[in-house]
């Protein structure tokens, strides 16, 4: 019997002990090369070629770090003419006695036709203090796919905003009417500030990624609705007439020498309402995730136009 448990001593060592052992010195050894740190020159994305506009594109790298070192945090910096689609994913796929593999993914999405510039994954390293490093994002072109001959007019229909029933309508008459009224009670026992335009178009674009989110609008409704929030908020902010005007004569306004719109801000305005414009009228559907970037970039717009505080700042 002393003799089983002999063995059986000897068999837990094996299994649990000796993995332990093995794992605290490569750990204890790779100090010795925490300096050895390489990271790679560029990423690796799934497709090669031509990439059709709106349709992700994977991404990733892969790479060793010693073992006592690990991946704090990875940003993904996506080149112009393209947006990240989700977050980047950080996974550990492998080890090697003072070494560990470390797999990075992202996905990419193009915004429009031609070349896209090439972006930047930004990477933080445990370390004290921390260490900082980049990885190439490479470019590529993408392509905007025609409709096939014959189906114009289906794929334009494709785009119609569904029809509500009758049941719906009169529940969301009423409860618009008890809204109004509730206000109106508000109103009496307080007056509530005007909210500036700013005010009013950021809450309007939270109202809109609430209901993106919650799935009570297609994400061709969200790229309508958010395209006359921006046509809407630029007319009434820089007093420049949208109705009547085509995408590129809108465009050209802010392209101006002396034009109040921030160049920084330009890239994504002229993205976007080209990418919309591709949707109402090439039927192209967006994706969820460029709807939830469009509409990001759209308030940090609002925040970088707002007019200024006669006591200095923006209000």
């Amino acid at each position: 019997m002393k003799q089983w448990k002999w063995i059986f001593s000897a068999v837990v060592a094996v299994v649990v002990v000796l993995p332990l052992l093995v794992y605290g010195a490569g750990w204890l050894l790779s100090f010795r090369v925490s300096g050895e740190t390489e990271l790679p020159v560029e990423a690796v994305l799934a497709r090669a070629g031509e990439i059709e506009v709106g349709a992700p594109v994977a991404g990733s790298v892969e790479f060793t770090l010693p073992l006592c070192r690990s991946i704090d945090s990875a940003e993904l910096k996506p080149g112009e003419g393209s947006l990240a689609v989700g977050g980047v994913r950080i996974e550990r796929t492998g080890w090697h006695f003072t070494r560990r593999t470390w797999r990075i993914s992202f996905e990419l999405c193009a915004l429009r036709d031609g070349a896209v510039k090439a972006g930047v994954l930004e990477l933080e390293l445990s370390g004290d203090p921390p260490e900082r490093g980049e990885i190439k994002i490479p470019g590529f072109t993408a392509v905007l796919t025609p409709p096939e001959p014959g189906t114009e007019l289906e794929l334009a229909g494709a785009i119609e905003l569904p029809q509500k029933s009758n049941r719906i309508w009169w529940i969301a008459a009423g409860a618009v009417a008890a809204i109004v009224v509730i206000v109106l009670l508000l109103l009496r026992r307080r007056r509530a500030p005007k909210l500036s335009l700013p005010e009013r178009t950021l809450a309007l674009l939270a109202e809109l990624a609430l209901e993106s989110k919650a799935g009570r609008i297609s994400p061709e409704e969200g790229v309508a609705k958010l395209t006359d929030l921006i046509r809407g908020y630029l007319e009434e902010r820089f007093g420049i007439q949208v109705s009547t005007r085509t995408t590129p004569e809108f465009l050209a306004d802010f392209d101006r020498d002396g034009s109040e719109l921030p160049e920084s801000e330009r890239p994504f305005l002229r993205e976007f309402l080209e990418a919309a414009d591709r949707v109402k009228f090439a039927a192209l559907a967006p994706e969820a995730g460029l709807l939830e970037q469009a509409i990001e970039s759209a308030r940090k717009l609002v925040e970088s136009t707002r007019p200024a505080d006669p006591k200095g700042g923006a209000k």
